[in-house]
């Protein structure tokens, strides 16, 4: 009797254990699996270089416990796509169970090889098979290739870049002593994370961008995400001693600095000439300049961590026809406003080192932005000696805005001195399109429209967009591009 309950007591124990085992013996019904999506693609990737991870997923819509077969790559080991199934790296994956209701995730990547195509820009695809019962299922895979001319901290002699193809550049792209590095319309560098250029003594930059074809500086991931991103690449540096530098027509985005001008243009060299240009989605300073020499027309300074342009430890600059605007949303507060104007550093005893500021004009400008002040003026005018030992007790201090729009928390007091400020408007919102979406042009009803000299539009009579400033009837607008009525 007592062998007897022994056993009574085993079969149920062995049926619970039996029970709790999950067979996966469906293998799915007609309508097969589902997934949240039927094609993967991947944005331009460049050759060499491995893509992001992108994942997808596959369901079971069944009450019941289910196996796949087989999830494979359609073109096997030759595939340039990779795939990651729960966590198993493999072109093929064989008998893989899935819950009842649950899911799991798919990841892909791809790399390109060089010379994958004759064309510098093409289009690579695949597919991955889904094997259920009887039934094949697949998803899309389509990836964009670009071919690039890959660079890696190298220093270079004088050299042309074209537009056949992009440049891809990790670390420091450095143009050598007295070299000069010419940009033609229509390239395109792209940086990787902690990548830059720097133009270094006696060394010349020349970007030669037109309307139709800008030159771009940028970060490396081309996703849409990444697009406005910030802090993506370091920038662009004019060391001191360079010289006889042009830029037209360039787009720098993404970066941490934009373009950073130390010592440049001054003592008889020509100034950095800036024309329609535009420099925004920075995490740090857009523009950065100290004691140097400037031209800049029809240029946009935007979104920046910091200052759009900071102009500082004196030096000379002009700016016609720009727009200066900061409206930076990425997660932190701005403190500094969007024009900053300085002529002293703090060396490393915290003394003042002081510069003449010897012009700041901005004429026909907008500065403005999400700030209640958007106009720093932070000047020392007076000390004992300076660098040289030299007595001076006065340095030159001149800054002038006329027929401009400013943000500013200065008294009108202040504002009232025609010394500093001409025929200006303050505080009156500039009325952008549409600021969010970084389309910095007036609205029809801008109080910027016809509020500019038209000294400064004879000066550069055509906008950025090749739109004429001068009209018989009408003043010109503030700002880098012209308010054009459509009839």
């Amino acid at each position: 009797m007592k062998r007897l309950k022994k056993i009574w007591w085993v079969i149920p124990a062995v049926l619970m254990w039996w029970g709790c085992e999950r067979d996966y013996l469906f293998r799915g019904g007609d309508e097969g699996i589902t997934f949240s999506s039927d094609t993967v693609m991947f944005d331009t990737i460049f050759t060499s270089i491995g893509s992001a991870t992108r994942n997808f997923r596959i369901y079971n819509p069944y009450g019941s416990d289910m196996t796949i077969d087989a999830i494979r790559l359609a073109g096997g080991d030759d595939s340039k796509f990779r795939i990651n199934v729960n966590g198993v790296p493999s072109h093929e994956v064989y008998e893989v169970p899935m819950r009842a209701g649950d899911s799991l995730y798919v990841f892909v990547e791809v790399t390109i090889n060089p010379g994958e195509s004759s064309d510098p820009s093409f289009v690579v695809t695949d597919s991955i098979v889904f094997s259920t019962k009887e039934r094949n299922q697949s998803v899309k895979l389509v990836a964009y290739g670009q071919d690039v001319v890959l660079m890696r901290n190298q220093t270079i002699e004088s050299m042309t870049f074209t537009a056949e193809k992009p440049y891809l550049i990790y670390d420091w792209l450095k143009v050598d002593t007295a070299a000069v590095l010419t940009i033609e319309e229509g390239a395109h560098l792209y940086f990787y994370q902690g990548a830059g250029l720097a133009v270094y003594s006696e060394a010349s930059l020349k970007v030669k961008g037109t309307k139709e074809n800008p030159v771009l500086f940028a970060g490396s991931r081309l996703e849409d995400w990444y697009l406005d991103k910030p802090g993506q690449w370091e920038g662009i540096i004019l060391a001191p001693g360079s010289k006889n530098h042009d830029i037209s027509y360039a787009s720098i985005r993404n970066a941490t600095i934009g373009l950073n001008v130390d010592s440049v243009g001054l003592d008889g060299d020509a100034p950095l000439l800036l024309s329609n240009v535009k420099i925004e989605h920075i995490s740090k300073q857009g523009l950065v300049a100290q004691a140097s020499s400037i031209i800049a027309h029809n240029s946009l300074f935007a979104d920046a961590g910091s200052a759009s342009v900071a102009l500082t430890y004196g030096g000379h600059y002009e700016f016609y026809h720009c727009t200066i605007a900061n409206f930076f949303n990425w997660g932190k507060y701005r403190s500094i406003p969007a024009l900053l104007l300085s002529n002293y550093y703090f060396n490393k005893d915290n003394k003042p080192e002081i510069r003449d500021m010897e012009e700041a004009l901005f004429s026909n400008c907008i500065i403005w932005g999400s700030n209640t002040n958007e106009l720093g003026l932070d000047f020392e005018p007076k000390v004992k000696e300076r660098n040289d030992k030299e007595e001076k007790n006065e340095f030159l201090l001149n800054y002038r805005f006329e027929n401009s729009l400013l943000r500013t928390s200065l008294s009108e007091e202040q504002l009232s001195d025609k010394k500093y400020f001409n025929n200006v408007i303050v505080n009156h919102n500039p009325s952008f399109v549409d600021y969010q979406k970084y389309n910095y042009q007036l609205d029809t009803l801008s109080i910027a429209i016809d509020a500019g000299s038209m000294e400064a539009a004879r000066k550069y009579p055509l906008d950025y967009l090749g739109n004429s400033r001068i009209n018989a009837n009408t003043l010109p607008d503030l700002g880098y591009i012209e308010r054009v009525e459509l009839h």
